[in-house]
């Protein structure tokens, strides 16, 4: 999927738990848009959500493969995308699953959870 191909589809909007806990469930790929760190943090990118919870300071946070699109640490080349990445919510403009699912975990998933979260709602199964 391209990731400006979904444009015409999205509207702003808060992510909502009860859209973030239904991609995870369903392992759908997400459309967001997120307002990250500057420089090139902010903008559009394409998921995959497989944990939400609790960092240890109390903030809710999706953990997610992100495939493509704006990256702070990747602009910066301290991380390329695709990689690993921790989402705030608050953060999240909106989120929309595409019709694209993940069936299978990326390199170095936990099924466990995320020992960065102090608490996992909820965690992929694959």
């Amino acid at each position: 999927m391209k990731l400006y191909n979904t444009l015409n589809n999205l509207i702003l909007e808060v992510a909502s738990r009860d859209q973030i806990i239904g991609a995870i469930k369903n392992r759908r790929v997400c459309a967001i848009y997120y307002d990250g760190d500057e420089p090139g943090g902010r903008g559009l990118r394409v998921i995959e959500p497989v944990a939400y919870g609790l960092t240890k300071k109390g903030n809710p946070v999706v953990r997610a493969w992100d495939k493509e699109g704006a990256s702070h640490t990747s602009y910066l080349g301290k991380k390329p995308l695709p990689g690993w990445r921790f989402f705030r919510v608050d953060k999240m403009q909106f989120i929309r699953p595409t019709q694209e699912i993940f069936d299978t975990p990326r390199p170095n998933y936990n099924p466990n959870g995320d020992r960065s979260m102090e608490r996992v709602f909820i965690n992929a199964v694959f």
